[in-house]
C-alpha cells in the first residue's frame, strides 16, 4: 500500500506541471512514505531536492535530521563561551608603529604569540604612546600564561589615555573566566569610573553579577549597557538568562528575540528558546525551537533535547528516532531508547538497549530495573526474580546509586526501604542535597506530608 502511495505521487510528479509550493508538498510526501517504509536513502533523494531549492524548509529538515546521525565532535555553545576580547587595530598616525601592530595581529590570529608578543613590542618601540599596541600586547601575554605581565601593560595602555578602558574590560574578563570576582570587579569599576560610555565594562559587571546570584544587580547594569550599545547584542541573551532563572519566561523569551534580530546564526539562543517553552509546557513550539539548533549545530546534546521534547509530546518513535543514530551512545542514551521502546510495547528492542546500557562502564542500577520489568512483561518471572534480588543485596557507592535504589525499592518494596536507602546514603554524606531531595519526592508521592515538609525545612538549614 505505501509502496502504491509513493507511486502514484511520483506519477503525479512526472506527468504535470506544478506550482513550485506543490512540487515542494509532494516531495515532502513522497519523502515521508520512504522514511516510513524504512527506505531512507530514497527518502534523503527527495529531502535534498526540496532543500536545494528551500534550504530552511522546516518539514524537510526535520525528516532530515532524524537520519542524520549528529557529529559527535561539535560542542553544545555556552554563555561562558561568549567572551568579547577586545584587540585594538586602531591606526595612531606613526606609519611604522601601526604596520607592526597590524603584523602583530596577523601573528596573534595565528596563535604564534612569540612572534606577536616580538612585534607588538616593536611597534611600541617605534611608538611610545601607542596604546593599542600594549593593550594587544596584553592580550598576547594572557595566551603566553603570564597573567602578571598582562596586567602590567594593561594598565600602561590606560596611563596613556585615560578613557581607553578596553584592557580593563580584557583582563576583568579573564579574571571572571578564573572566578576571581573581587579583582574583576575592582576594574570593571575602574573602567567605568573613567569612562562612563564604556558598554563592555557594565555588561560584563553583569555577567559578574549573575555568576554571583546578584540578578537584580546584573540586571541593573545589563540595562546601562543595552542603553549606551542598543546593538550590542550580547547584552540580551545575558539578561534572558537572568529572567530563566528567575522564572519570568515570557520576558526571557523577549530578550532572546531581541537577540536573535542582532544574531541570528547563534544555536544556542534557540536552545534557550527551547529551554523556556519546555518550562511553560509548550512541548510543540520547544520541538520547533530545538530543531532549528539542530539544524546550525547537529550535536549530540541538541539531539538529546530533542528526544526529551518528543517524549514529552508521547512520541516514542520521534524519541528514538533522535538518539538511535548517536555514534557511541552512553548508558544514559541506551536506557532513554529501552524507555520509548518500552512506551511503544516493543519489549524485544526494549530489552536489548537496557542490555546494552549495563555494560557500559557505570551502569546505574535502573538499567537493571528496567531490564527486571521487560522481563515482567514478556512472563518471564525467574529472571525478574533474580534481578530484583540483585538489586536486594546491591551495594550503593554514588549519589545517583543511592537515589535510583531509592526508586526502585519504592516501585516494588515502599516507602520504608526507599527511605532506609537514602538514610544509609546520608549517613555517608549528611549535607548532600541530591539525597535529601529524593527524600522530599518519596514523602511527596506518598501523602507523607509532615515528612515532607521535615526534610525541607533540612535542606533550608543545611544546604544554604
Amino acid at each position: 500500500m505505501k509502496k502504491s502511495i509513493v507511486l502514484l505521487l511520483l506519477l503525479a510528479l512526472l506527468g504535470s506541471p506544478v506550482f513550485a509550493d506543490e512540487e515542494t508538498d509532494d516531495c515532502l510526501d513522497i519523502a515521508k512514505n520512504f522514511y516510513a517504509a524504512g527506505d531512507f536513502e530514497q527518502a534523503k533523494y527527495y529531502l535534498k531536492l526540496i532543500l536545494k531549492k528551500h534550504p530552511t524548509h522546516y518539514g524537510a529538515n526535520c525528516l532530515l535530521i532524524k537520519m542524520m546521525p549528529p557529529d559527535e565532535f561539535l560542542n553544545t555553545t555556552t554563555l561562558d563561551s561568549k567572551i568579547i576580547i577586545r584587540p585594538s587595530n586602531t591606526k595612531t598616525g606613526i606609519k611604522s608603529s601601526d604596520q607592526y601592530n597590524e603584523q602583530g595581529q596577523e601573528y596573534y590570529k595565528k596563535a604564534d604569540y612569540e612572534k606577536a608578543k616580538e612585534t607588538f613590542l616593536c611597534a611600541i618601540k617605534c611608538n611610545p604612546k601607542n596604546r593599542f599596541a600594549y593593550n594587544n600586547l596584553g592580550l598576547t601575554y594572557l595566551k603566553l600564561d603570564n597573567k602578571s605581565k598582562a596586567e602590567s601593560v594593561f594598565k600602561k595602555a590606560n596611563q596613556i589615555h585615560p578613557t581607553f578602558t578596553a584592557p580593563f574590560d580584557n583582563y576583568a574578563q579573564v579574571l571572571i573566566n578564573d572566578n576571581d570576582y573581587i579583582k574583576a570587579r575592582k576594574y570593571l569599576n575602574l573602567a567605568i569610573e573613567k569612562n562612563k560610555k564604556d558598554y563592555c565594562a557594565y555588561y560584563l559587571l553583569g555577567v559578574l553579577n549573575k555568576k554571583e546570584g546578584k540578578y537584580q544587580d546584573a540586571l541593573k547594569v545589563l540595562n546601562t549597557a543595552s542603553q549606551i550599545a542598543p546593538e550590542f547584542a550580547l547584552t540580551y541573551i545575558q539578561q534572558a538568562d537572568i529572567y530563566y532563572h528567575t522564572k519570568d519566561y515570557a520576558w526571557s523569551n523577549s530578550s532572546i528575540d531581541r537577540y536573535i534580530e542582532l544574531s541570528p546564526k547563534d544555536d544556542y539562543s534557540y536552545f534557550m528558546k527551547y529551554r523556556n517553552y519546555l518550562e511553560l509546557k509548550d512541548y510543540n513550539m520547544a520541538q520547533t525551537y530545538i530543531i532549528k539548533a539542530i539544524m546550525m549545530n547537529n550535536c549530540i546534546d541538541y539531539r538529546i533535547a530533542l528526544a526529551s521534547a518528543e517524549t514529552l509530546l508521547k512520541n516514542p518513535k520521534g524519541a528514538i528516532d533522535a538518539l538511535k543514530t548517536i555514534p557511541n551512545p552512553s548508558g544514559e542514551i541506551l536506557n532513554e531508547i529501552g524507555q520509548n521502546y518500552l512506551a511503544l510495547k516493543d519489549n524485544e528492542k526494549a530489552l536489548k538497549s537496557f542490555q546494552d546500557a549495563s555494560i557500559k562502564p557505570y551502569a546505574r542500577p535502573i538499567y537493571f530495573y528496567n531490564i527486571a520489568l521487560v522481563y515482567k512483561n514478556m512472563g518471564d518471572m525467574e529472571n525478574y526474580n533474580k534481578l530484583i534480588k540483585a538489586l536486594d543485596s546491591m551495594n550503593p557507592i554514588t549519589t545517583q546509586d543511592f537515589v535510583d535504589l531509592s526508586g526502585i525499592y519504592l516501585d516494588y518494596a515502599g516507602k520504608n526501604k526507599a527511605i532506609a536507602i537514602l538514610d544509609k546514603g546520608l549517613k555517608l554524606s549528611p549535607k548532600n542535597k541530591q539525597l535529601l531531595d529524593a527524600k522530599v519526592r518519596i514523602y511527596n508521592v506518598t501523602s507523607d506530608t509532615l515528612n515532607e515538609n521535615k526534610i525541607r525545612q533540612e535542606i533550608n538549614k543545611v544546604c544554604k
